[in-house]
Order: structure tokens, then C-alpha cells, then sequence
């Protein structure tokens, strides 16, 4: 393996003739979150290490909605989602719960046999969802696979993630699986490390990335005088975000706007509540004000043509928000984790945005806060580690390093030579 980083003005290139195999594994429930992280981490992998080849494994229903990275396939799971009670439930096998974690559970120990990767990242579960991804783990171990578990910056409440985690297999996974813990996040901003103590006491390297955001190309920026301003408004996937497009639509249905809306549901909102959305918007004032979009390939790109956000506190919204400077209220979930709570109010104590934690706002709160952030500019005591991509292939390339040294002792050319 020749592993060799080439001159490239602001981003790390890396030039390998060595076909690099990373398989991707996220469960994917609720949401789009896990998914579009990993597509961002196919690409900035397949960016960095022309030869390399990504497979993506993952249980999203709406995994064909998304172009795919170059070099990179996927490989869809049958699907398992929550219902309003946050139990896991599934259409296939008749929805029997069970026979189709053990048949995911077989598509994802083939797929590694087959695809026979170099490197392993495995997202926000530890052993795959119910312990699906364990014959895989045990078996990728076994072959000396190298195996990253990649975790949110916030994965719950302190309590909720030791009860989580405390187990057998979670305990084995942490300490004798993984060769690393990528932490998405920064450790000024949330350190699992403490908050989680000492779950992370024994894993054997664990490193702060920063953000995980891909890497915008400049565009048409905001206007800075327009007769009406632009608001967009956006809930991840949008299986859970219902209950916040009606309490945004109420605060405008109260009071006038001085502003235009354009609300993307998330292609996973129910269809029926998409359609009692759009009535509602149909009869704000001033007429046509409110548009309502089901999906768009690309948010980052509508948030640098807006003049504030609205939004849930997932993980890669918040990313995204950040990276685009665009003033923002946030509107989190807190059933079925304290996640969104947890990351919102944290962002909040930094000025980097504006949180309402309520559940159930009051309609004129959310209007004055919108009001705020369109006659504010994002301010913060700290500056946002947007270079998530740039820092995992770093921590990647000084892995392929160290097993270059461990398996090529030897002769020069087989060494790996790296430039960090």
C-alpha cells in the first residue's frame, strides 16, 4: 500500500494506488440524519482516496432519494421505523420484529463477506440496531478489519445512554472492538467523554473530528435589501416534525408577517399531514406568503439564499446551519431522546443561536423570536470546527499508517508515507 497525500490549495487529497474498501453501516429509523452523514462521508472518502470504493448499508426508506457519491453503492435493508410510542416497529415479514432484525442482520454480515472492506465505520449504534451488527463485528474483528464506531456529538440523556449501554456486548464493542471512536463533534461544545463517564474510560483511542458537513461551493448569497424577507423552515426527515410545522403555521396565522416562508416537510411526514399543512398555509395573509415543499435535494444551498431558519435541533441540520451563518431558531424534540434538547440548548449557551425548549411554545414566542433572528447576525463565544470530513480522513490515513508499519516492516516501498 502507497498511501501518499498530494498538493491540493485548501483541502487535504490523498493519492492511493491501494484500493481502499470502507463499508458504511448506519440502522436508519427515524429521520434522514445517519444516512446523509454517511453519503458525506462516501464522498469526502472517495475525494481523498481516488481508488477507493465505499458500500453504504442502510435501513432508510428514503435511501433512493439521494444521489450517490462516485465509486460508492448501496445496499438497502429492509426498513424499521418507531411509532408515536418510540417502540420500533417494521412492515416486512408480516411485521414481525424479530424476523426482520435476523434477516438484516444476515444482509449486513454478507455484505461485509462480500465486499471484504479495509475499514468498517459503523454509526450511532454500537452493535447495530438491537445487536444486528454483531455477527459482522465479531467477524470483521476475527479478520483484523480495521473498525471505527462514528458517534453524534450527543447521542441522550446521561442516564438513558449508561442504560443503553450497559451491557455485555455494548461493553466488548467499546473496549475490544473498536479501534476508534470518532466523536462528531467538538469538545468544548459536548464531551461524551465526561458526560457518559466512564462508559468511554477503556476504548482504545477516542477523537474529536469537529462538525460533519460537506463542503458547500459558493452560491448567490442573501440579499441584504429585499422588500420581503425569506424564511425557511425545515424538520429533518420530518417523521417527527408535525407537531412543528402546526405550532410555526399558528404563529403566523396570528399575527401578520413581514416575511416570506417556505416550509420542506422532510419526504418522511406523513402525506396526510403534509395535505393539512398546505390547506393551513393556503389561508395565511398575505396570500402565497407560505410555500410548502416535501423534499430538496440540497438544504445547504437554500440556506445561504434565506434570511433566517427555522428549525429542529438534529444533528445535521444544526451542522448545516452553522456552516451557512444564517441566524436560526431552533425548535427541539425531546420524546423520544433528550438529544435535540440537549444539543439546542447547548448551541443556545454559545450565541450561535436561538432555542425555545418548550414543548408546546406559545404561537407569539415564536413569532418574536423569528422576528429577532432576521434583524440579527449570528454571533457565538466560540468558533464552530466545520472540518468534520477533513479531520476523519486525517484520523483514517494515520490508521492505514500504522497498520503500513505493523504489516510492511520492511521495504521502503511498501511503506506508507503520510503528510498530516
Amino acid at each position: 500500500m502507497d498511501l501518499k497525500l498530494a498538493p491540493d490549495d485548501t483541502r487535504l487529497k490523498t493519492v492511493t494506488q491501494y484500493p481502499l474498501r470502507v463499508l458504511l453501516y448506519s440502522h436508519d429509523s427515524v429521520g434522514l440524519g445517519h444516512l446523509r452523514r454517511n453519503l458525506a462521508i462516501a464522498s469526502e472518502i472517495t475525494t481523498q482516496f481516488e481508488n477507493a470504493s465505499v458500500m453504504i448499508v442502510t435501513g432508510s426508506s428514503c435511501a433512493t432519494q439521494f444521489v450517490l457519491p462516485r465509486n460508492t453503492d448501496l445496499i438497502k435493508i429492509p426498513t424499521i421505523t418507531k411509532n408515536d410510542t418510540g417502540d420500533y416497529v417494521t412492515d416486512s415479514f408480516g411485521g414481525v420484529l424479530q424476523v426482520t432484525l435476523a434477516f438484516r442482520s444476515k444482509m449486513i454480515l454478507e455484505a461485509y463477506r462480500s465486499f471484504e472492506p479495509d475499514l468498517v465505520i459503523v454509526d450511532h449504534q454500537l452493535t447495530g440496531l438491537k445487536g444486528e451488527a454483531m455477527a459482522m463485528l465479531r467477524e470483521a474483528r476475527t479478520r483484523k478489519t480495521l473498525l471505527f464506531f462514528g458517534m453524534r456529538d450527543v447521542k441522550d440523556g446521561a442516564e438513558a445512554v449508561r442504560r443503553a449501554w450497559d451491557n455485555a456486548d455494548s461493553r466488548w464493542a467499546l473496549n475490544d472492538c473498536y479501534d476508534q471512536v470518532c466523536v462528531y463533534g467538538m469538545q468544548e461544545v459536548f464531551d461524551p467523554r465526561e458526560v457518559y463517564a466512564p462508559l468511554l474510560d477503556g476504548v482504545k483511542r477516542c477523537d474529536f473530528t469537529g462538525f460533519i458537513v460537506r463542503p458547500e461551493k459558493p452560491v448567490a448569497t442573501r440579499q441584504a435589501q429585499r422588500a420581503r424577507k425569506k424564511v425557511l423552515v425545515i424538520f429533518g426527515g420530518g417523521g417527527d416534525g408535525a407537531q412543528r410545522a402546526e405550532q410555526y403555521l399558528q404563529a403566523l396565522a396570528n399575527t401578520t408577517a413581514h416575511w416570506d416562508s417556505l416550509i420542506v416537510t422532510g419526504p418522511m411526514m406523513d402525506p396526510g399531514v403534509i395535505h393539512r399543512l398546505t390547506d393551513k398555509a393556503q389561508k395565511i395573509q398575505p396570500l402565497s406568503s407560505v410555500k410548502i415543499k416535501r423534499f430538496h435535494r440540497n438544504i445547504p444551498r437554500l440556506l445561504r439564499k434565506v434570511d433566517a431558519v427555522v428549525s429542529m435541533a438534529g444533528y445535521n441540520s444544526c451542522a448545516e446551519i452553522l456552516q451557512s451563518g444564517v441566524p436560526a431558531v431552533l425548535l427541539p424534540r425531546s420524546f423520544p431522546r433528550e438529544e435535540q434538547l440537549i444539543r439546542a440548548m447547548r448551541m443556545a449557551q454559545l450565541g450561535w443561536v436561538s432555542a425555545m425548549p418548550q414543548a408546546n411554545p406559545d404561537p407569539e414566542y415564536i413569532f418574536d423570536a423569528v422576528e429577532r433572528a432576521l434583524e440579527s447576525s449570528r454571533t457565538g463565544s466560540l468558533q464552530a470546527d466545520l472540518n468534520g470530513l477533513n479531520n476523519l480522513s486525517r484520523i483514517i490515513i494515520d490508521h492505514l499508517q500504522l497498520t503500513g508499519q505493523r504489516e510492511a516492516q520492511p521495504p521502503a516501498e511498501q511503506a506508507i508515507e503520510c503528510l498530516a
